[in-house]
């Protein structure tokens, strides 16, 4: 009998505890009385926006302030705004023309007050200012283009190229946040090719269509079977553990274990960065470049993969080993997408490690045929590495080549 009077105890204390609950989550008030309006309503132009500013009412039951507008598509946008703030962002203008902006103050009730009607009209927006920016120029295989998106608006950037049936086909797309963005669209041959490209922005506003017509540069991927190994003075062995400099371009992206797993400088620490230098066996101007890391866990973001290096080219070699005649093509750091320490990885981390590493190599960088990757920082905190595959892609059409 004592354990069932406990047992009812409990039920009626839960009992009352739930009907507490759902006497919290009602509202404090159930009225059909409209606050008073905002008063002194003034705004701020701003990127494809306008910022308000307003006096509240007194009002002790005001919720929040809400702000609409009908864009020229017939879509109505509304905005909303604590009791706790004066102030409001309203968003979405695709231009600078003028809109009429209607403002309420709103009760615990879903009561509208009267509105207060503003003409506003939003600075430059975004979609038009990174129109304005957009610069496109030829590169390898297709082309590339950079702008400037000085609000930091969430952009959706849009290529078409024809097709076969020469139709204006969306190529790619691409998607940025950022205040500088540059972008590539490759796979193609060096014949003069049309391209279009507009901005839209997340409420759907489209900039003008920029027209370019160019000529891509020639590319390749470069010929692994003329990659030879060059030994010069000051190099660091790439030996360790059953590893050879030629296992990097047999074209197998190895785990550890699987045997030619790629070039592996040690464990030793050193002072400073260490290097090792090949031959690509062609004179190329390159354009981009891929580092395929140890395809297991115990490499991806750890161990002595590289974290932070470089890769050095030079046209005529100087057999002793000096650096005066290299010239730092790229400056790379390895960054794990989730940002999680040590040997933590999410599939997104495996996925990122497996593609490697890929760059771009500046346009205006000079023809060059022999490398020097060298490592300034590894995962654990010096300078050795070990990666298991690499591949260039360039123009090699030369005369000293032929």
């Amino acid at each position: 009998m004592k354990s069932i009077r406990i047992y009812i105890l409990m039920l009626g204390m839960l009992m009352a505890l739930a009907g507490c609950q759902t006497d919290f989550v009602k509202p404090l008030e159930n009225d059909s009385e409209a606050p008073a309006p905002v008063r002194d309503v003034t705004y701020v132009k701003m990127p494809g926006s306008v910022l308000l500013t307003y006096t509240l009412p007194s009002d002790p039951d005001l919720l929040y302030v809400a702000a609409s507008y009908t864009n020229k598509e017939g879509k109505k946008y509304e905005f909303k705004a604590s009791y706790f703030t004066n102030t409001l962002l309203v968003e979405g203008f695709g231009d600078m023309d003028t809109y009429s902006l209607d403002v309420y103050a709103v009760d615990r009730s879903e009561n509208y007050s009267a509105p207060v009607n503003i003409q506003v009209s939003a600075d430059t927006p975004p979609v038009q200012a990174a129109y304005e920016t957009l610069e496109v120029q030829p590169d390898f295989g297709g082309m590339t283009f950079s702008f400037v998106n000085t609000s930091r608006a969430d952009l959706t950037v849009y290529v078409f190229t024809p097709n076969e049936d020469n139709e204006m086909v969306n190529a790619e797309t691409f998607y940025t946040g950022l205040p500088k963005a540059t972008f590539s669209v490759r796979g193609y041959l060096d014949i003069s090719r049309d391209f279009e490209i507009y901005f839209q922005d997340k409420w759907g506003n489209k900039s003008q269509v920029k027209k370019e017509t160019l000529t891509p540069i020639y590319e390749a991927e470069l010929d692994k079977k003329k990659f030879k190994e060059v030994i010069l003075p000051g190099d660091f062995p790439c030996t360790f553990y059953e590893s050879k400099m030629e296992y990097i371009w047999d074209g197998r992206a190895a785990a550890d274990g699987d045997g030619q797993t790629g070039a592996h400088t040690g464990i030793e620490e050193h002072n400073g960065p260490t290097w090792f230098t090949f031959d690509l066996g062609v004179l190329a101007k390159l354009s981009r470049f891929n580092l395929k890391f140890v395809q297991d866990d115990k490499h991806f973001y750890n161990d002595v993969s590289p974290k932070v290096y470089e890769v050095w080219g030079c046209a005529e070699l100087d057999k002793s080993g000096s650096w005066d005649s290299w010239i730092k093509l790229l400056h790379i750091e390895n960054e794990k997408p989730s940002g999680l320490p040590g040997s933590e990885l999410t599939e997104d981390d495996r996925l990122a490690a497996r593609e490697g590493d890929n760059a771009d190599f500046p346009l205006d960088a000079p023809r060059v045929r022999y490398i020097r990757i060298k490592c300034i920082d590894n995962w654990t905190g010096n300078s050795n590495m070990v990666f298991t595959e690499v591949t260039f892609w360039g123009d090699d059409k030369s005369e000293t080549n032929n």
